[in-house]
């Protein structure tokens, strides 16, 4: 309680010490190098629609869902007339064109917990409530447990080189144990901290900072480099995509290699490097028992086991452990990128890099099928695995003179990357048409360890796919003067698509989404009137998971214009899938003045259980309150 008042209390001095002083940045200092800006907002949602069955919790139209308080203090200093000193000597040749210092903060404050929806607080107070690391009596699993951390260390019985795991620490060596107010209600990082050099063709930035390579059109699906904070699904949609975006401990560099070379002209080298020992961060991944509004569809999975045709047996503890990178030098990002002009017509880059996806879950537990038991307490436990992928891109930009507009061209191979395909992550059982037949039954699968056929307590493993996603895009202004007589519109339109190379469509490579549960359990046997008399919960086939295709689209169309000599500019954004999602997201921002605004949202989505379509029963009105210090 008092942390949340102490963030109250900070939040509201802050907010009138900025309203206090005059509306444009603060200079610190009488040469106006030092600045001072800023960007805070209150933002308050509600659901436009009741939640659909099998939601938890449930949630009616009208309730709030959200009041975010968001707050982004930026300092940035000019330093290169502090070093005057430098000029005429011996370290004259190092002096900088142009030296810069910034840090900026990043942080908000959700109420949500505290007055809102009651079923949220409740959700989120039953995360870890019974966790005990310690040996405790067997009995019915009240909740599961949910952790991160870099370690996982188990051992068979009778291994000469360790002994089975006797406590939780043992087997999950450092973990942290995860708390939902710390996750969804309040946050705060610096978020920028870095150093800029410049000197002619060679520019220098080390701290922390975000890469961009690649389109981010609404959705981030080709972007990247950086990590995206995931406590909002989809970042783009719900939360602004900048604001989404986590920077990296980065050293990057460039270097202007020529101004002109035959058709080419302004040519640049650019590359980065995180070190893996200093900076292996990976976005929170939500927890599925709906601790937040925003968390995935579907109940805590420990409380899938105490229900008709349970997933595991009701005695079992279940573990979600986010298996982070380790903080060394096998952790580290990198990448390399090349630009130019070619024929003074197309913007031509290509780069590679190397990242961290997001995540997969894959079943923790001994290839003998042997059950993981931890100090007496049969465990079933599963991690979100972190593994890095290559990505080979290249980009092209042009205008052209016929239609009057720009385009964008970009094109990226995701090589190696993680994917989830049930009985290869969870080493569950394959399709079966009867619905009821156990694992035990199938016969033993070619290449298998000890040929032991698939077991739900056996560990699983991490298959792996080739990607290409590919982004075209036009944009371009136009008038349409009987809706706008002063201002022109801009259009931005794009198709954004994936191809899985690597989908075979039998068992074996036949990826599903994420690990996304379908909704709703599995009726196996009706009555004569058709009425459902024994059922089943969706986690022990791999046609309980949501599908994956191994091509797929989606068109994006947003319009823009301006009126009220640009203080009034309403704003339109529709996204369709080829599977059959639509989302339709209509704002509208009212500019007071240069330092006030006003902005109101609505966020609708319908259609198939897949993609952005996941969260089709989180329709919301917003509305935000934006101050700027700038």
């Amino acid at each position: 309680m008092l942390r949340r008042q102490a963030w109250l209390a900070w939040l509201a001095g802050g907010g009138w010490l900025l309203f206090a002083v005059a509306a444009h940045a603060m200079f610190l200092d009488d040469d106006q190098n030092v600045t001072l800006r800023a960007r805070i907002y209150s933002q308050a949602a509600i659901r436009t629609q009741n939640s659909e069955v099998f939601t938890n919790p449930t949630t009616k139209t009208g309730q709030l869902v959200q009041q975010r308080n968001f707050f982004n203090p930026e300092l940035d200093a000019k330093l290169t007339s502090y070093l005057n000193w430098m000029n005429g000597g011996g370290l004259d040749w190092i002096k900088p064109d142009d030296l810069r210092f910034r840090i900026a903060g990043w942080g908000f404050y959700d109420g949500i917990y505290d007055y809102g929806s009651q079923q949220f607080d409740n959700s989120q107070a039953k995360v870890n409530a019974s966790f005990m690391p310690v040996p405790e009596p067997v009995g019915i699993r009240p909740g599961g447990w949910y952790l991160r951390g870099p370690n996982i260390k188990l051992c068979s019985t009778g291994s000469t080189r360790c002994s089975a795991p006797t406590t939780f620490g043992d087997a999950f060596p450092d973990y942290d144990l995860e708390d939902p107010r710390s996750v969804y209600a309040n946050q705060a990082r610096v978020n920028e901290l870095y150093l800029s050099y410049s000197k002619g063709p060679f520019f220098l930035r080390f701290g922390k900072q975000s890469i961009s390579w690649g389109e981010s059109d609404t959705i981030a699906l080709l972007d990247q480099s950086n990590p995206f904070d995931l406590t909002l699904a989809a970042p783009g949609f719900f939360e602004d995509i900048d604001e989404a975006r986590i920077p990296l401990y980065t050293l990057r560099t460039s270097y202007n290699i020529f101004d002109s070379l035959g058709p080419l002209s302004s040519g640049f080298v650019e590359g980065y490097w995180v070190p893996g020992g200093m900076d292996a961060t990976t976005a929170i991944t939500p927890y599925p028992n709906g601790a937040s509004p925003y968390s995935p569809r579907g109940i805590d999975p420990q409380l899938l086991s105490t229900l008709p045709g349970g997933v595991f047996p009701p005695t079992f503890q279940f573990v979600l452990y986010d298996h982070i990178p380790q903080s060394d030098i096998s952790s580290s990002r990198w990448g390399v990128r090349f630009q130019s002009v070619v024929d003074r017509f197309l913007t031509l880059q290509t780069w590679v890099y190397r990242t961290f996806p997001n995540p997969v879950p894959v079943k923790v537990g001994f290839r003998t099928g042997q059950q993981l038991n931890i100090n007496g307490v049969n465990t079933f436990a599963v991690a979100l695995e972190h593994h890095p992928a290559m990505v080979y891109g290249v980009a092209g930009t042009f205008f052209n003179e016929t239609l009057d507009g720009i385009f964008r061209l970009n094109a990226q191979f995701f090589e190696h990357e993680q994917g989830f395909v049930p009985q290869t992550n969870l080493n569950i059982c394959p399709v079966d048409p009867t619905n009821n037949k156990p694992c035990s039954n199938w016969a033993p699968t070619p290449g298998h360890p000890n040929g032991v056929p698939r077991n739900q307590f056996s560990a699983g493993q991490v298959p792996y796919a080739n990607v290409l996603r590919y982004e075209i895009g036009f944009d371009r202004f136009f008038f349409m003067r009987f809706l706008n007589p002063s201002n022109s519109f801009v259009l931005s339109t794009s198709i954004v698509g994936n191809w899985n190379t690597s989908f075979t469509g039998d068992n074996e490579n036949h990826f599903r989404f994420s690990g996304q549960l379908k909704p709703g359990p599995v009726c196996t046997a009706r009555d004569a009137k058709g009425n459902c008399t024994a059922q089943r919960q969706r986690g022990q086939f791999q046609d309980d998971y949501v599908n994956s295709y191994p091509a797929d689209f989606q068109g994006q169309i947003t319009v823009q214009t301006d009126y009220m000599h640009g203080r009034l500019s309403p704003r339109l954004t529709f996204i369709q899938s080829m599977e059959g999602t639509a989302a339709l997201h209509p704002s509208l921002i009212y500019r007071w003045n240069d330092w006030l605004l006003f902005q109101a949202d609505y966020q609708y989505i319908s259609g198939a259980y897949y993609g952005l379509g996941l969260f089709r029963d989180r329709d919301q009105a917003s509305v935000r309150v934006t101050y700027q210090l700038n």
